[in-house]
């Protein structure tokens, strides 16, 4: 029998040992190792998880229930928000006659404010309405179609609260109560059930 020797050599931290004889007997008789059943120095082996993945809770579906109901919302403020951009770059590249028309409007404001001198109606009134005015003088086409817009509005609460006036005047709700229990009376005493 061959003697085997084997020598060690440091590589790069690790050790490697050769042997040396040609009878070596580590596998088998007659039995040689293919280049696939030799360790490989440049692949890692596969991670071996010692935890394994829980089942999704009551909790993780109550969040993603609470998630789906809410994205249509979120959907609209995002893209609400990019209007919003859009209005900020305006204020940041203003045209040339936004800032003093601003500055005449809040002036009015305070003009307002200085005019009404009393009741709690003219401190609301005034400063609103000349503010107003003072607006649709620099923005007539803007105030031409919120008044339009608005009258429309108006119109049609005046023809609510009329069309419920006459309901009211008409019937009254509480003489209808009083009336109905005297013919229910009325209607028992004349058909007495015996």
């Amino acid at each position: 029998m061959s003697q085997v020797r084997l020598v060690s050599l440091p590589v790069f931290g690790t050790v490697f040992a050769a042997a040396a004889g040609a009878d070596v007997k580590s596998k088998g008789a007659g039995t040689a190792w293919s280049i696939d059943e030799l360790p490989s120095l440049y692949t890692a082996p596969e991670p071996r998880s010692r935890y394994a993945e829980a089942e999704p809770g009551q909790l993780e579906h109550g969040v993603a229930a609470l998630r789906e109901w809410v994205e249509p919302y979120t959907r609209q403020i995002q893209q609400s928000g990019l209007s919003a951009r859009g209005k900020v770059e305006y204020v940041r590249d203003p045209p040339a006659e936004f800032y003093p028309s601003v500055g005449v409007v809040g002036f009015s404001g305070f003009l307002g404010l200085f005019l009404a001198k009393g009741s709690k109606v003219r401190r609301l009134v005034f400063p609103v309405g000349l503010m107003a005015l003072t607006a649709s003088m620099f923005y007539p086409q803007q105030a031409a179609n919120l008044f339009k817009g608005s009258r429309d509005s108006v119109q049609g609460w005046a023809q609510q609260g009329r069309t419920s006036l006459e309901e009211l005047w008409k019937e009254p709700p509480f003489l209808k109560t009083k009336t109905e229990k005297k013919e229910k009376s009325k209607e028992e005493n004349d058909n007495p059930t015996s």
